[in-house]
This record gives structure tokens, C-alpha cells and sequence, in this order.
């Protein structure tokens, strides 16, 4: 496996319990040394993040700078919209079957692997639009695995809030949630036309209410990285300083 840092990496993961092969990317910082524990980061549609977002820039930025601690950065990206739809959408015939992979195979793989930390506190999930709601899926149902997680405009619907709504605690975890005011009417990838605002603001009215860590940013601006990109060196500085 290559361990050069400061570039993406990318390898073919083998899944037992899926009977898959998936791409998983993953960048080690400039200043990466197997001599320190690393914090994770786990992106869903990591290709969009590293090519839109440009996450691995926003991190040395601040580690540079000495304003957050050390991380790894891991990557599932998406092969194909359909598979996208298929994974990462909360009602996706392999939704489910997913997170199961992403808390038990990939997260053993990356401690196996690299230098970290093993505990929920020091992960940190982050997702775009249907990878936002994925990461928020993984993280209501294993709070203690993963503590942390960013949702950049994520697919809401009433059965995506009774994820929140039917477990027991939800104490364990500090949530980062955005939504765009522009997009109460936007057409999506799919080209339906949708309105994300007010059932983001539903879920935001359910967390307000509950006993967790909780940040919620209405940005100005539509269903975009133009939108989303901004939020990545805060977010970075909230769960990595």
C-alpha cells in the first residue's frame, strides 16, 4: 500500500460481508509520520470533495497553521449516479447493507492501517447532498463508533428524521448541518425539481430539541460546492481543533 504523503491514493477494497469491490481513496498529510496518533476524516463522494472542495488543501491550511490536530483523510467515491442513488439515498436498496460495511470492514481496515486514534470521538463522517444523508444514517445508528458528523444539504424526508427520532440517546454525537436558502426549488442531478430547505429545517427543529453537540448554518446559495466548499475550513477547525 502506498504511504507516500501528501498525495490521493487510491486502492480496490474487497468486501467479505458484501461480496463488492469498492474504490476507497485515502491522503496522508505533508507532514505525516506513523510515530503520531491521526484523527479521521471519512468523505462520502470523496471525489467531490477532493476535486471541488479541495479538502486536503483546507486541512493543511489549518494544520500549518496549527489550528487543528492530526488527521488522515478517507475517501468512498461514487462509481455512478445510479450506485449513488442505489448507497448513499436513505430509501437505497443498499443503504443499509452499506453503513453496516462502513462501521465494521472499513473503519477495522483503517485502523489496521494507518496510525489512529480507534475511538468515536477522533472520526469524523462528511457527506455532500445523498452522501451528507449517509453520513448522518451511519452516525445516528453507531454514535459511539462515530461520533462526528458533517451534512452539507442533505436528502430529508419523515423517514429520514425517525432515524434520529427512534434511537434511544443520541448524546454521543456533535452534528455540523448545512442547508442553501436557495434551495427550496432546484432541479436535481436527476433533473426532478426538489425542495430540500424546508425539510432540512424540520430536521433541524427535531436536533435543536435533543442532547447532542449541534451546529445548524442556512448558507446563502443554492445545491453547490460554490455553496458548500466555504464550510469545509470551519468544519475542520470544529471537529479536528
Amino acid at each position: 500500500m502506498d504511504m507516500t504523503p501528501g498525495k490521493i491514493h487510491s486502492i480496490d477494497f474487497k468486501s467479505e460481508t458484501l461480496e463488492e469491490t469498492y474504490e476507497i481513496q485515502y491522503y496522508l498529510p505533508k507532514n505525516f509520520s506513523d510515530l503520531y496518533k491521526h484523527r479521521v476524516v471519512i468523505t462520502f463522494d470523496s471525489q467531490d470533495f477532493f476535486r471541488y472542495g479541495q479538502i486536503e488543501r483546507a486541512y493543511e491550511k489549518l494544520r500549518k497553521a496549527e489550528e487543528i490536530d492530526r488527521a488522515i483523510i478517507v475517501g468512498v467515491p461514487y462509481p455512478s449516479v445510479d450506485w449513488r442513488y442505489d448507497y448513499f439515498d436513505p430509501n437505497g436498496e443498499h443503504h443499509e447493507a452499506f453503513i453496516t460495511f462502513v462501521a465494521h470492514e472499513l473503519i477495522s481496515w483503517v485502523d489496521e492501517n494507518f496510525p489512529t486514534l480507534k475511538v468515536g470521538t477522533s472520526r469524523t463522517l462528511m457527506g455532500d447532498s445523498l452522501a451528507g444523508s449517509f453520513a448522518f444514517s451511519i452516525a445516528a445508528k453507531y454514535p459511539a463508533t462515530f461520533s462526528n458528523a458533517l451534512a452539507l444539504s442533505p436528502f430529508v424526508d419523515d423517514a429520514f428524521i425517525e432515524r434520529f427520532k427512534s434511537q434511544m440517546t443520541l448524546m454521543h454525537l456533535d452534528l455540523y448541518h448545512t442547508i442553501g436558502l436557495e434551495e427550496d426549488d432546484f432541479e436535481t442531478i436527476s433533473g426532478e425539481q426538489a425542495d430540500f430547505l424546508t425539510p432540512n429545517r424540520e430536521l433541524n427543529e427535531y436536533l435543536s430539541t435533543q442532547m447532542l453537540e449541534y451546529t445548524y448554518r442556512e448558507l446563502d446559495g443554492g445545491h453547490i460546492w460554490k455553496s458548500w466548499k466555504p464550510e469545509l475550513e470551519p468544519a475542520l477547525r470544529h471537529f479536528l481543533s
